[in-house]
């Protein structure tokens, strides 16, 4: 991302760039053979494209409307450079996990699906294609060797369960900022500049608390994972300087603590609960707590609302804000930074340098169906996956409508979303250690309703007895989660912990 303002001005040049929403003009099929590489002639790349000429393919997705007139441009433009039909199946969000359950049941499912429940799992059943081989070879839309078309790290969240294969693709990415009110940082005599540390956040929101005119930071507590963005940036300042994730990362290694190995971590006593340091979280939450917006643990989406109408000093929210800002006509004055980090000075066990994470995976969307590859289309949607993630064609038109963080490379973005440019990402990874609490559904639901019992204002509760209570009511339940886990024999690793 520091480098998204000299890749935006450089892209400007480039001839053809895409674009949703009528702010730019497609690229014409001359355009895409021009962009190949010497490997391929502009013959032979209008060949590859128009091979499987007449086919049809269908695509399923949970897309809001909004996007819909998009969709049916990326599917005119990729029809004129294919001759392939895209026949689209809208399904509502709300109904989507039961009827993709539904028809792979049937099977009646689509060629390519946007999102499925479990789709690591499904791939080994044998219900999915393996994009391996693809991503070898060139991307018929650019000549560009298809895996090189994406960021570093994008295509981490497409592995299958043993990460040796590729099993679906990604446009974009979901990333998490630390959103400010800048006429609120005016009026509070802050400064223009966004906090870098944890103390720097406290000292912000300690003086918005005593002036009374807005909320120090608005959360939501009623879904989980607002938290939990915040949950993942402490556990891993606080466990920075041990040794957790060598020792357990041997079942899926990938520098960060998959579900298995957070089971093998509790089950040999690698990962703790006595431990101070998980102590020391509870202690920090349960302070941070006390500059968040009344009802935190029920509020919902009016979390945002509260930063929407200029109430809010601060929140954390994701990469999608800003296109929420442009397509609701939002009247905020708001800026967007790197989220702080866990400082020395805020904790014994804090950062001594600043901790940047690696830009994040992919969200791992599409995935082509068996079904479709018994069929004999599976060449016809790869293509579209492949015009998908073209930063000359498919990429660009869907960036532009839905404003998100592109994990496709030379994808402009749109000036409206140049406050994320503010966002930097470095090399580290997450340890994912706050699964140590969830490791499994039963188990992650008894904890969600005791932290936030722990978290409510009227809680007298110390971090102290929270843990005894945790360690009482969570870990009895280690050994069954460990017997009902599928995907490796957690226990035949045990003797390999060191």
């Amino acid at each position: 991302m520091k480098k998204l303002i000299a890749l935006m001005l450089s892209a400007i040049t480039m001839a053809g760039v895409l674009g949703g929403c009528g702010q730019k003009d497609p690229v014409e099929s001359s355009d895409v053979a021009s962009e190949s590489t010497p490997a391929s002639s502009a013959a032979e790349t209008v060949d590859k494209l128009r091979e499987d000429e007449g086919t049809t393919i269908t695509f399923a997705h949970n897309q809001g409307e909004y996007i819909y007139d998009t969709f049916y441009k990326m599917g005119d433009k990729f029809k004129e450079l294919t001759g392939i039909t895209v026949e689209w199946m809208e399904i509502p969000s709300s109904d989507w996990d039961t009827w993709v359950t539904a028809q792979f049941a049937a099977g009646t499912e689509p060629d390519i699906v946007w999102s499925c429940d479990s789709p690591k799992d499904m791939f080994d059943q044998g219900k999915l294609v393996d994009l391996t081989p693809y991503y070898e070879q060139e991307n018929v839309f650019n000549g560009r060797i298809w895996k090189d078309c994406f960021k570093e790290n994008a295509l981490d969240g497409c592995l299958s369960n043993d990460g040796t294969k590729y099993i679906g693709t990604a446009v974009t990415f979901a990333s998490v900022a630390l959103y400010y009110n800048k006429d609120a940082m005016a009026a509070l005599n802050l400064g223009d500049k966004a906090p870098t540390t944890y103390t720097e956040l406290f000292k912000m929101m300690e003086v918005a608390k005593e002036d009374g005119t807005y909320i120090p930071m608005s959360v939501m507590n009623s879904m989980g994972w607002n938290l939990t963005w915040i949950e993942g940036d402490f556990f891993d300042a606080l466990f920075h300087d041990t040794d957790i994730v060598k020792k357990l990362d041997i079942i899926v290694p990938n520098g960060y603590l998959d579900d298995s190995e957070i089971l093998l971590g509790l089950k040999t006593g690698v990962i703790s609960y006595d431990d101070p340091r998980f102590t020391e979280y509870f202690r920090l939450m349960k302070e941070f707590s006390k500059y968040w917006n009344e009802d935190f643990n029920a509020a919902s989406w009016e979390y945002e609302a509260l930063f929407n109408d200029g109430k809010v000093l601060f929140n954390f929210n994701g990469g999608w804000y800003p296109g929420q800002v442009v397509q609701n006509g939002i009247d905020i004055n708001y800026g967007a930074a790197s989220k702080p980090y866990v400082d020395s000075d805020f904790s014994q066990y804090g950062l001594a340098t600043p901790f940047k994470y690696a830009a994040p995976s992919g969200e791992a969307g599409f995935y082509v169906t068996q079904k479709c590859a018994d069929a004999g289309r599976e060449s016809a949607a790869v293509k579209w996956l492949q015009f998908m993630t073209d930063y000359q064609t498919g990429a660009q038109m869907y960036i532009d409508a839905v404003m998100l963080n592109t994990c496709v490379k030379d994808v402009v973005l749109p000036e409206e979303m140049a406050e994320l440019a503010n966002v930097e990402y470095g090399d580290d990874k997450g340890t994912q250690l706050q699964k140590s609490f969830k490791f499994s559904s039963e188990v992650s639901d008894m904890y969600w309703k005791e932290y936030s019992a722990y978290l409510d204002p009227a809680s007298t509760q110390t971090a102290e007895e929270f843990i005894e209570q945790l360690k009482a009511d969570l870990l009895p339940f280690l050994d069954e989660a460990i017997d009902e886990y599928t995907n490796y024999d957690v226990l035949s690793y045990v003797d390999q912990v060191k």
